[in-house]
């Protein structure tokens, strides 16, 4: 009766399970009970030392136990054997195959067709599958994997954080949740879990691969580019290794670099176009004639997948662009954006209903009401606006000030808003995004303020008194960041609205910009941006300022010193020659900073003028400019 009470605890009272298991005597049984109930407990090893005996078993389970023993003790290559043996036992079972999946990317071995497809099919059906234990880190992977397919990164991350704190040693879980924060752009973070998995795994490219990604996301080229030679020793024909390297050369200013590793990653794979929109996201790369050929050719492939062929579109409407053919460029760029349309849908009226939302939460007496909340350190420099509008630029001229160092576009603060919206509503003490502005405390924006700086403290890479956080969507975080950290000195970059425009919809973005796949939507979005920017220009006075990119064209010096004056900052005469600074650049404008100012950028989109006019529409144009 008590191996019976037992079995029926496991899932939710393991160390309970555990003492009646012991008591029920040395069965086989009940060995294998009080050693499921062990590892639950997070003892593995003691999990191992009665699952010893049972090493001959044909039972499924008991292989099971003895795989998700040993991933939980770190001991990856008997985790495979013991998961392998389990999986062909019992073909059925989800989370032998899921977990036998995960040794199988932690060791760096491709997957078998079969299991490739039946982890697909496990993933989908997630948490709707029989037998979830939620004490179990395997099947807290699982669970995670299930959440992360649907979008819920934040459930995710707490599955796998879950998992971590059980079996601190479970490779699987670790790599899963580094690849979460690679995905995320959460470089040190990433890197804490992926850096001891490539020292114990040393001959997994994959782990190296990762690392490499971890560093650059960091702002450390050197490392992401000593990671990818371990990567491409052991993996020398990986174009996606090429490509990674690619990037890292592109940042660090090494276009020629960057344009070889491209053009190796499509020579190793010719059917994979992303390559060919790397190439064009140079900005300063011009394709060849033979180029073109070979795109269009790639675009009459038998069977390409959508994605592929939205950067085959994107890359040949930047080519057209650059030979000054608007008719077919933009032929290109509809047909891109359609592609990317249908693969990331945007809810626009919901976008609306939101930044209205805001405003209205967000009257003047909002912020008369909080000047003493937050933590009241100063550092940090926001730039705020639309992608595509001169914020990359703005950056590097401070960061080229010796008091001030750039961290291009950080995920943070809008992770922690995140994180903190879902806390409130779970709470009950909010509704959505907007009306948890209302219900934060004194107390709560001083924590956010003070989890935002020790986020960005594992970044800095040196003392200067200043910091820059160019992440254009914190527009959206401004009422949050103003209340959170009240020394936070707010800048917003704002450019001619057709020419920002025409940017947006010829930019092939990697993600997060979903509003820009179609003119209309983008012509709302950017009306919306504008007026919550209009917005909290009332609400934030002299701690928000604007500048126009035409404006710093017309007037560099005039306009950067104004810029160092809203930062407290005296003049730099370097930062007038921003394009001599040889630090890194990781965004899409990286080769365009490296660059004197000039105005080849102002008018290009008048060009393409006749084949804008929903956009124009959308904008409602009273002026020339969104500010």
């Amino acid at each position: 009766m008590s191996l019976a009470r037992a079995k029926a605890l496991l899932s939710s009272d393991p160390a309970q399970a555990r003492d009646l298991a012991l008591a029920a005597g040395q069965g086989l049984e009940a060995r294998f009970v009080a050693a499921a109930a062990m590892r639950r407990c997070g003892d593995a090893t003691g999990a191992l030392r009665l699952l010893a005996p049972l090493a001959q078993s044909t039972a499924w389970g008991v292989h099971y136990e003895r795989g998700a023993a040993h991933a939980m003790a770190g001991e990856d290559a008997a985790a495979l054997d013991a998961f392998s043996l389990a999986h062909r036992r019992n073909p059925q079972s989800a989370i032998a195959a899921h977990a036998l999946a995960g040794q199988h990317a932690v060791l760096g071995q491709a997957l078998p067709p079969a299991l490739a497809q039946a982890q697909h099919q496990i993933v989908a059906q997630g948490h709707a599958l029989a037998g979830i234990d939620r004490v179990d880190p395997c099947w807290l992977r699982l669970l995670a994997a299930a959440s992360l397919a649907q979008g819920g990164q934040d459930a995710a991350e707490e599955l796998l954080l879950a998992a971590l704190a059980r079996a601190p040693a479970f490779s699987a879980a670790a790599l899963d949740l580094a690849l979460l924060y690679e995905r995320q752009q959460r470089g040190p973070e990433a890197l804490a879990l992926v850096a001891p998995l490539a020292a114990r795994h040393p001959g997994n490219p994959a782990l190296h691969g990762l690392l490499a990604a971890a560093h650059l996301h960091g702002g450390d080229v050197d490392a992401a580019l000593a990671a990818l030679d371990a990567a491409l020793a052991l993996a020398p024909d990986d174009a996606g290794f090429w490509h990674v390297r690619g990037h890292a050369l592109a940042a660090a200013a090494d276009v020629a670099g960057a344009v070889a590793a491209y053009r190796r990653a499509l020579a190793l794979r010719p059917d994979q176009a992303e390559p060919w929109w790397s190439l064009a996201n140079l900005k300063t790369f011009r394709f060849a004639p033979e180029d073109h050929a070979a795109m269009t050719a790639a675009l009459a492939a038998p069977g390409l997948p959508p994605a592929q062929a939205a950067h085959l579109h994107f890359a040949l409407g930047r080519a057209l662009l650059d030979a000054q053919a608007p008719a077919g460029a933009m032929d290109h760029l509809h047909r891109a954006n359609a592609q990317r349309r249908a693969q990331v849908p945007f809810d626009i009226a919901a976008h609306e209903a939101f930044v209205a939302d805001t405003i209205a939460a967000t009257p003047a007496s909002f912020f008369a009401a909080r000047t003493t909340w937050g933590d009241p350190r100063p550092g940090p420099v926001f730039i705020v606006g639309l992608p595509r509008s001169g914020s990359t630029l703005i950056e590097q001229i401070l960061a080229s000030h010796p008091a001030v160092e750039g961290l291009s576009e950080l995920a943070d603060f809008t992770l922690l808003a995140r994180q903190w919206t879902t806390r409130l509503i779970r709470e009950g003490r909010a509704r959505d995004r907007a009306s948890a502005l209302a219900a934060l405390t004194a107390p709560e924006a001083r924590a956010l303020g003070e989890a935002y700086l020790a986020r960005v403290a594992r970044l800095r890479q040196t003392d200067r008194p200043l910091f820059v956080d160019k992440a254009p969507g914190n527009l959206f975080n401004l009422a949050l960041i103003r209340v959170a950290l009240p020394q936070a000195r707010i800048i917003h970059v704002s450019r001619d609205p057709m020419a920002c425009g025409f940017s947006l919809y010829a930019q092939d973005f990697a993600g997060g910009q979903g509003y820009s796949y179609d003119l209309v939507t983008l012509g709302r979005y950017c009306r919306a941006a504008a007026a919550l920017a209009a917005h909290m220009h009332k609400g934030l006075g002299q701690a928000m300022m604007a500048v126009a990119y035409e404006e710093l064209v017309e007037d560099a010096e005039g306009t950067v010193r104004r810029l160092l004056r809203h930062c407290g900052l005296p003049f730099a005469p370097e930062t007038l020659r921003f394009f001599d600074n040889p630090r890194a650049v990781r965004t899409i404008s990286a080769q365009q900073v490296r660059q004197p100012l000039h105005r080849q950028g102002l008018s290009r989109w008048q060009a393409c003028a006749p084949w804008l006019g929903p956009l124009t529409q959308a904008l409602g144009l009273a002026d020339n400019k969104i500010r």
